[in-house]
């Protein structure tokens, strides 16, 4: 008896040690190769051309334009260029031109090479002002892009600029993405992007899947793992989260702080977060009343309460912010209007005029419930806001013409806010959806970009951020916090960068 029971021990012994030794093979073997990661989306995507788009992709059409296109660099936490398709960036000594060497033996999509012509190309439509490219206003010290031999280009600049660096660097949207010009001039790049990265387009059905396979020929030989990625929009973040749990899809995008909250507690489940700059918020339409009277935009700002907003409508998932500079800005005073009923009503007695204004939001529940609570926080102090709900387009196409009074909106993340703050709040540009005209912020926001000290530069940025808060274009409803939830299957997704998750380093375990 004592005989089988010491052999017994020494077979339970031996299948350990080989399990253990089959572990062990299976991580020294590192990533799998192959297989189809799904990915659920919030939206179905708008197009991939940047004239079209105007730059402005939601979060997850530029996760998938990072899959196919990419930029010159990117940057690393200390602030320093990884090198993509430039190989270095080197400034001239007055700080007026930055001279970047290419990689070379790099070909599109399409089999067209990438060099300085296709660099070229792409900056300098976005910078002609006949193309009326919306972003335009915050490139503005970028004079031109020139090329200087095949794969060599320069950035030639109005004065030496600070932000330069991140701003070549920024993956968030299609800006910094190089396309194929071939592409571009045929028309074809909107709905059928062409670029240099890891992965092609295979197929979009729009509303079904935007899909993406390995590319064979990609310069960097050990990436991607996967052969193919499937984004699938999914509008109801609930189905989303059902379909990650059910193993429909592998990893979802998520900005629902319930759902976010009960997958940290699921050991099935892993979620991934940036602290991001920028904000939700609203914008208001400063050109037409009653919101073109500063003094009723005061009061509803201390009607907003945006503790209440973070809250009820993102489960405490999102920080509450004062401004849009992040960790960028340690501001000693940022005149931040907070909630205080009894302010707004005052205000509005002043005005002496009843407030009575639409709201636009997303069809979503995340904006129903945004309009719902914000209409019974003005109604407390006698303001009447009436929410509107739409599906993401119809509301991108009111603000932008102009035909909307409150709308929800987003200052997304950025390497840096200065030239996105130029963009929407500089009077002459052509992307100040707010309608926003203050002579004082115009001097502001041109001094921040001459300005070369980063410590008096941050200085300015504080007293743009006391003038938001005065003049109230916007009302912030919560900062950003990116997240996304994966399976456990999923391996190799370290960290999320200005809302961006970068798919070319994952693999998946099955």
């Amino acid at each position: 008896m004592k005989k089988k029971i010491q052999l017994h021990t020494m077979s339970v012994l031996m299948l350990f040690l080989m399990s253990v030794f089959c572990v062990s093979i299976s991580l020294a073997a590192g990533p799998r190769m192959g297989g189809t990661l799904r990915f659920g989306t919030e939206n179905d995507f708008a197009g991939f051309e940047v004239l079209q788009s105007s730059s402005r992709l939601a979060i997850n059409g530029s996760i998938a334009a990072n899959t196919i296109m990419e930029p010159l660099f990117r940057m690393d936490n200390e602030e320093h260029l990884i090198p993509v398709l430039g190989l270095n960036a080197e400034q001239s000594e007055d700080g007026k031109t930055w001279t970047v060497n290419l990689r070379k033996n790099v070909k599109f999509h399409d089999g067209t090479a990438f060099n300085a012509d296709a660099v070229v190309h792409h900056w300098n439509r976005l910078l002609n002002p006949e193309n009326k490219f919306r972003g335009r206003a915050a490139m503005g010290p970028i004079v031109n892009v020139t090329k200087l031999d095949e794969y060599t280009i320069q950035y030639n600049l109005k004065h030496p600029w600070l932000p330069f660096k991140r701003v070549i660097s920024s993956t968030r949207g299609l800006v910094q993405l190089i396309p194929s010009s071939k592409s571009v001039e045929s028309g074809n790049q909107n709905r059928a992007p062409v670029g240099t990265g890891p992965f092609k387009l295979k197929e979009w059905k729009s509303g079904d899947a935007f899909t993406v396979v390995k590319n064979p020929d990609y310069w960097r030989k050990d990436v991607p793992f996967v052969d193919e990625i499937v984004f699938k929009p999914m509008t109801d973040s609930q189905t989303r989260y059902a379909s990650l749990q059910s193993g429909q899809v592998d990893v979802i995008w998520m900005d629902r702080g319930n759902l976010i909250n009960k997958a940290k507690t699921d050991n099935s489940l892993k979620v991934y977060a940036s602290e991001d700059n920028g904000a939700e918020i609203f914008i208001l339409n400063t050109s037409v009343p009653p919101l073109d009277d500063v003094n009723v935009r005061r009061a509803i700002a201390h009607a907003h309460n945006q503790e209440r907003q973070v809250e009820m409508v993102y489960k405490g998932s999102i920080p509450v912010v004062h401004h849009p500079f992040g960790s960028q800005c340690a501001c000693s005073s940022d005149g931040y209007r907070a909630y205080n009923p009894d302010k707004a009503r005052k205000l509005l007695a002043e005005y002496g005029q009843p407030v009575e204004f639409e709201v636009l939001h997303s069809s979503s529940k995340r904006g129903r419930d945004t309009g719902e609570i914000t209409q019974r926080l003005f109604k407390d102090v006698g303001v009447t806001a009436n929410p509107a709900g739409f599906d993401f387009g119809p509301v991108i196409k009111k603000v932008l013409s102009g035909q909307y009074q409150v709308s929800t909106w987003r200052i997304s993340s950025r390497p840096d806010q200065g030239p996105a703050l130029f963009l929407s709040l500089h009077s002459k540009s052509r992307a100040n959806f707010s309608r926003y005209n203050n002579p004082e912020m115009d001097r502001l926001l041109v001094a921040q970009r001459m300005e070369t000290d980063p410590d008096r530069r941050n200085e300015i940025l504080c007293k743009i951020a006391r003038l938001i808060n005065d003049d109230v274009p916007l009302l912030y409803r919560g900062g950003m916090r990116s997240h996304v939830i994966a399976s456990k299957k999923l391996e190799g997704l370290s960290s999320i960068k200005n809302g961006i998750v970068r798919l070319e380093s994952v693999w998946l375990n099955r």
